[in-house]
């Protein structure tokens, strides 16, 4: 355990004790949301790291993962319209 509380101070160096303090309120939603993600479950963690940041407006992170996947959601929500169209020709 003590490792890990290394490594989050070095995660948090750059930050305000502020910041800081709400990405340690949010650690654990932010740690669901990034497990989701990585399964591909875009719509799902879209709203767990919208939570993360509407909690902390200072998470960078969570703002950068949640546009990542509005991004891919509607590239595959164009895959799928172009894919529908194509078979209406």
């Amino acid at each position: 355990m003590e490792w890990l509380l290394c490594e989050l101070d070095r995660v948090f160096d750059a930050d305000t004790p502020e910041i800081k303090a709400g990405k340690l309120a949010t650690l654990e939603l932010f740690a669901e949301a990034l497990a989701i993600y990585s399964e591909g479950k875009l719509f799902e963690a879209a709203r767990l790291f919208a939570e993360c940041w509407r909690q902390n407006q200072g998470d960078r992170v969570s703002k950068i993962y949640w546009e990542r996947c509005q991004s891919e959601l509607m590239s595959r929500s164009t895959k799928i319209k172009d894919r529908l169209h194509n078979l209406d020709q």
